[in-house]
């Protein structure tokens, strides 16, 4: 007797045998009934559709005592899920936050260049103007508006003379060459000039412009300017201002003061405020530029992380091709390169049709100079979005997010405030592709000084550098890593058909009538 035969025979003696155990029984099928042999064939069949009230009662609650252990790991994976985000939203939210802590006791570290030649007593006339404002800024309280750094008349009379420049003309030149945030000039004989004028009654004196000149430039950084370079120094020339009375009976001191101001243009001269004269050199006049300038910054790495997106099903029809490894890789890397190439382009002309003059400092070539530095920063934080991204979808894909808002946070919280009014910890800025990019582009559309921009320029060169050869090595890795899962899921997918197959052998084989099994 074959073993079918044996089998059948011991189910048939024992009835008990041919119901399944209820422990089989899924939860939304139930076995009612098993129709013996001499029934009609479809009779022998497990009846395996249940009706909705069945489908209905076999649903659990969610409390359910059997689902505990479940309930648990639900618990565990919410809890870990939590953790991952704390730590992240955390520290990098914090990196950003850090920039406004106590950053207005910080004022101190802006240095602002004080030259005043009124030092001296000029046909009788004290240096009141000179000596008065020298006075101010030597008050402890006013030194947390910035750190006032009153020159030396001397030495900076020679650092003049080997530029060739006049006084003013070397203010001018360190404040442009940003060794100073802003400079404070007094005029040589600025008091015996105002006593003139009072005397003589000349309404055509601009008392301001006479008396204290202040030279700066807003393009350098439209915010830190703003917001606290001629705000702080506002206040010095409002308290300045508040001493007119002062300085003007100074001037007149010894002098028939009475007989002076029966001249009615001599006392429109006397109670003009001696405000500072405000001088800026590079001003902010076009609001289109805040977004190339600032935001579109921004943009610019959330569109290369775009761009990741949208190529992503591309790269992966041309690694079914069955290239060569290396023939891969190298196309990995060179189509992302002539990706940021085009796409910095269309963002480069986004500027340009809104008429934005390029010409300030690079004359018509000014455009392309805009156009190479947005492809080298693209290049620089695309390359690092990329290959980020292939970590995170190898590891842990919702990562992706996390990195995004670590790469833009890290990038503009060094770039958008002055690392001067920053913690320490931000000079990192300076090695950022982002900082060196906003460098370059304001010396684009303001002409700022040039001195930096080989140094920023070199700085996008070594992460368009370091972000390609990371891209190299994480796409050969992304292959192989990738290649792995598709195999183990394919050798899955075979297990799963290979014991259903077999599980459909074993129930038909249940099913069979004793007749079928005896003409086996």
């Amino acid at each position: 007797m074959s073993r079918q035969e044996e089998a059948f025979v011991e189910r048939k003696d024992n009835p008990e045998s041919l119901s399944l155990p209820s422990s089989v029984v899924s939860q939304d099928v139930e076995v009612t009934d098993f129709r013996g042999p001499g029934e009609d064939e479809t009779q022998n069949n497990l009846e395996r559709t249940p009706s909705m009230l069945q489908r209905v009662q076999t649903r659990l609650s969610f409390f359910n005592e059997r689902l505990l252990k479940h309930r648990k790991l639900l618990a565990l994976r919410f809890l870990t899920v939590y953790l991952i985000m704390s730590f992240f939203i955390l520290g990098i939210f914090s990196i950003y936050w850090g920039t406004g802590y106590k950053r207005n006791t910080r004022y101190d570290r802006l240095k602002m260049l004080v030259v005043i030649e009124d030092a001296q007593v000029v046909n009788g006339t004290e240096p009141v103007i000179g000596n008065t404002l020298k006075h101010i800024l030597e008050e402890p309280l006013l030194h947390e508006l910035g750190n006032w750094l009153i020159q030396n008349l001397t030495e900076f009379e020679d650092a003049a003379r080997s530029h060739g420049n006049s006084i003013y003309d070397e203010v001018a030149r360190q404040v442009h060459h940003q060794e100073y945030w802003a400079g404070i000039y007094v005029p040589a004989n600025a008091s015996n000039d105002l006593k003139n004028a009072i005397v003589a009654g000349d309404t055509s004196y601009n008392v301001s412009q006479e008396s204290v000149k202040v030279y700066y430039e807003t393009g350098r950084d439209m915010m830190a300017m703003n917001s606290y370079v001629t705000p702080n120094i506002q206040k010095i020339s409002a308290r300045f201002a508040a001493n007119t009375n002062g300085v003007v009976n100074g001037l007149l001191a010894g002098m028939d003061a009475s007989s002076i101001f029966s001249n009615i243009d001599s006392r429109e001269v006397a109670t003009t405020p001696l405000q500072f004269y405000m001088y800026d050199a590079r001003p902010w006049n076009d609001p289109t530029l805040f977004a190339p300038s600032q935001v579109g910054l921004i943009y610019m790495i959330i569109v290369t992380f775009f761009g990741f997106n949208f190529f992503l099903e591309i790269h992966q029809s041309v690694a079914s091709f069955g290239l060569k490894t290396i023939h891969l890789i190298l196309y990995r890397v060179l189509s992302s390169i002539f990706t940021f190439f085009i796409v910095s382009l269309v963002y480069s002309l986004v500027t340009l049709a809104f008429q934005v003059d390029f010409t300030v400092a690079f004359g018509h070539s000014g455009f392309l100079v805009y156009w190479m530095t947005n492809f080298l920063t693209m290049w620089a934080v695309g390359a690092m979005n990329e290959t980020m991204a292939m970590w995170c979808i190898m590891y842990y894909p919702p990562l992706l997010g996390f990195w995004m808002l670590f790469w833009v946070i890290v990038n503009i919280s060094s770039t958008f405030t002055p690392i001067a009014l920053l913690p320490k910890f931000y000079r990192y800025g300076y090695a950022l592709p982002i900082h060196a990019s906003y460098e370059i582009t304001k010396v684009i559309f303001f002409d700022t000084y040039k001195g930096a921009m080989g140094r920023n320029f070199g700085i996008l060169v070594a992460w368009d550098a370091f972000g390609t050869i990371a891209l190299l090595l994480t796409s050969k890795k992304f292959g192989q890593k990738m290649g792995a899962k598709a195999k183990a899921s394919k050798e899955k997918i075979k297990q799963e058909v290979r014991e259903e197959y077999e599980k459909k052998n074993i129930d038909h084989s249940v099913s069979e009538s004793p007749r079928e099994r005896a003409e086996q």
